[in-house]
């Protein structure tokens, strides 16, 4: 029964839709609130707000204003909804000191049925008897140019009296005249102190009941406070479209003030802002590699029969990082890294895993494959002084993900505990675990590499959000593979070139000298630290600084928080495993090609963790079992019954699946299809795209079915 919104920022919502994860937190936590459209370019609609009570002005404007198919009715008049094209702005008219028709765009909501008015009425849809979700949003009217002027025109002839009797702005009340003086003021950089006396004196000298003394619209009458609110209220909603803009802030300045500082300040403002939405809004590919990397990928794909791109990328990363394993390092870091691919059961994730034996037996380097399953914690360390350098190669890790990250027992937090102080331990002394017989697993800098992967419904179930806080997760780089690839017939399996396996040698055999600056516990360390040049390291400066802004921005509670933090430290290795890629037999120095390489992967796996995340990452059971009803509509080829439901939930009762379902349903996520099969119906359902409009869609025609309707019950 309440107007205010529940949900902060909700404006931005009229420039950008929810995601699935917000719109099941919502539907959760706020299951008996109202409900409010966020109006303009997101959803595509504005409405037509008629306010106006008074009869003989209502004579006058209702032929004037345009019809729609879908209304709103509520305590007093109607509103009325059409089709947003882009220019519609928000705007009002105000005649006689009382408001006739106002027209809600961007930054503007309106309450919707079956909401609850404050004074207990029930919000309905019109005489129509349609509502948004029953109709294409480009079938909507739209609003005709210049309708407000023609009805404050048509106004003014027929009563001019009354015109008189107004305070010379009639398409604008004094609440929206006061913003529309703060935003100018604020262009104009105009001190805090001078828009507020301003503000002030405006609201006195041009509104009969000035607002900011007004008892029925403050808590308090002290004018300066109410201004200063106004004032902060307005400079927050403009820097939050500047930020959604990327465009820079404006600053509210004081009294007194070093323009050159204040110059300083919006630029660096306006860096940071260009770089935080360069990580938010473009969608990156991963970069091509140089050298070494780029043959083995190349190779990997001529063996695949589905070939898998980001898999060929991941192998060939995590081969050469455990051949310069404990050989090199570069700003105090090891190239040890963990990698998961995940993708659809025979979708070929098991090639990069038997080319990257192959390419290691090819060099000489078996030695190096270590452990293809984990059987306990002993199984990760106690080999660990005799192996210090190996590569895990882990197929169908899910249950490997369900026993590391479950906690349910104190081996399962060991097994945890031991993977992440392992790959922290690169460059230091790993302590090993005490036993009867003493310490085992202690050695001097051990890198464990891992090449694991496993399926979405793996992965969907060994981990949560509560382990993603833990931060094994964020140590581990994920690739996403293609589960629609098709299959290509080999003629033959082509060798990798002999100069190829050469320049793996050379990494396996290279011997580092001892280096005086690395010193661990009185031992001077074999191990070569890499230099980069002037350009890498500015460029490294600049990355640094990015990604340190993304994550102090980041609220504590995000999950993706422990990932950000790693990102830097993930993007070094990266970029030591390029520059060792296209060296010639020789150490290299790293350059800025290889720095961008290593960045450019990054924001890549980010984009690619903010996706995995979002479909496959849960808070709870309930959420979990809706991600996995959800995930096997869309992953459907054809519509869906509920025999094949039953299958992939049959941990679900009929009731918990049927909750889910018609859950699924009001949320606009899947269509709930009536198909006839053979003279009997049938229910089925279908996934609906994030693009699609407000209106169920039509689906095709299921191959097995006479026909097909929608149907709104069970």
């Amino acid at each position: 029964m309440m107007k205010t919104p529940a949900i902060k920022a909700w404006s931005d919502y009229c420039f950008k839709k929810p995601s699935y994860k917000e719109a099941l937190s919502w539907s959760n936590n706020f299951d008996k609130s109202n409900i409010a459209i966020c109006l303009g370019t997101a959803s595509g609609i504005v409405a037509l707000d008629i306010d106006e009570v008074r009869e003989d002005i209502l004579k006058v404007i209702m032929p004037m204003l345009p019809p729609s198919p879908v209304t709103k009715v509520g305590s007093k008049g109607e509103t009325r909804f059409f089709r947003y094209t882009g220019v519609e702005a928000t705007q009002s008219l105000k005649f006689g000191g009382e408001m006739v028709i106002e027209l809600l765009s961007n930054n503007k909501k309106t309450t919707i049925p079956p909401s609850v008015h404050p004074n207990g009425s029930a919000y309905t849809w019109g005489l129509e008897g349609l509502d948004l979700l029953e109709v294409n949003v480009s079938d909507l009217p739209m609003i005709p140019p210049a309708l407000f002027a023609s009805v404050e025109q048509k106004l003014l002839l027929k009563f001019p009296d009354m015109q008189k009797s107004s305070t010379g702005k009639l398409s604008s009340g004094r609440n929206d005249s006061l913003v529309s003086l703060c935003g100018t003021l604020i262009s104009e950089q105009k001190t805090m102190e001078e828009a507020i006396t301003e503000l002030i004196k405006f609201d006195a000298e041009t509104n009969e009941i000035p607002l900011f003394t007004d008892s029925n619209e403050q808590y308090h009458t002290e004018p300066r406070t109410n201004a200063l609110k106004l004032y902060s209220n307005v400079l927050e909603s403009i820097n939050r479209r500047r930020y959604r803009d990327s465009k820079t802030y404006e600053v509210p300045t004081a009294t007194v003030i070093n323009e050159e500082v204040l110059s300083e300040v919006i630029k660096e403002k306006e860096g940071k802002l260009i770089k935080m939405e360069k990580l938010k809004k473009q969608s990156h590919e991963l970069p091509t590699a140089k050298g070494v990397l780029a043959r083995l990928q190349s190779n990997i794909l001529d063996c695949s029969w589905i070939k898998q791109p980001n898999f060929a990328f991941s192998a060939s990363l995590v081969l050469m990082s455990t051949l310069i394993s404990r050989k090199v390092q570069f700003q105090g870091m090891s190239s040890n890294l963990y990698v998961l691919n995940i993708a659809p059961s025979g979708s070929g994730k098991d090639a990069p895993q038997k080319k990257v034996q192959e390419f290691l037996i090819d060099c000489n380097a078996e030695n190096l494959l270590g452990a293809g399953d984990y059987v306990s914690d002993a199984s990760l360390m106690d080999g660990l002084p005799n192996k210090p350098v190996r590569l895990d190669i882990l197929d169908e890790a899910g249950g490997i993900l369900r026993s590391v990250n479950s906690g349910k027992s104190e081996y399962n937090s060991k097994m945890a505990d031991v993977l992440a102080e392992l790959y922290t331990s690169s460059t230091s002394k790993y302590l090993g675990r005490a036993t009867a017989e003493g310490t085992k697993g202690s050695c001097y800098r051990p890198n464990v590499n891992i090449l694991a992967s496993t399926t979405p419904t793996g992965f969907q179930e060994g981990v949560s959000l509560r382990a993603i806080e833990k931060g094994l997760l964020g140590r581990f780089l994920i690739f996403y593979g293609d589960g629609q690839a098709r299959a290509e017939r080999l003629k033959g399996l082509p060798h990798i070139s002999q100069d190829t396996v050469n320049k793996l040698r050379w990494w396996h055999t290279y011997k580092a000298e001892e280096n005086d600056a690395q010193i661990i516990n009185g031992i001077k360390q074999l191990v070569t630290e890499l230099e980069a040049d002037e350009k890498a390291n500015k460029r490294l400066d600049e990355i640094f600084l990015e990604f340190d802004e993304l994550r102090r921005n980041k609220e504590h509670s995000d999950p993706l928080l422990p990932i950000v933090a790693r990102l830097y430290q993930q993007m070094v290795k990266i970029t030591m495993i390029h520059a060792c890629s296209r060296s010639e037999f020789e150490i290299p120095t790293v350059n800025i090609t290889d720095v961008e390489f290593g960045y450019l992967t990054m924001l890549s796996y980010y984009e690619t963790i903010q996706q995995v995340i979002n479909k496959h990452i849960f808070n709870n059971s309930n959420e979990k079992n809706k991600l996995k009803i959800l995930n096997t509509i869309k992953e459907s080829d054809s519509l869906v019954d509920k025999r094949a439901l039953y299958n992939a939930t049959r941990e679900l009762n009929k009731r918990e699946r049927d909750s889910i379902l018609d859950e699924l349903v009001e949320l606009g996520f899947i269509d709930r299809l009536s198909v006839n099969v053979k003279g009997r119906n049938k229910i089925v359902f279908k996934a609906v795209n994030e693009d699609e409009s407000l209106t169920a869609p039509s689906p095709e025609k299921d191959k097995d079915s006479d026909e097909y309707r929608h149907t709104d019950n069970k």
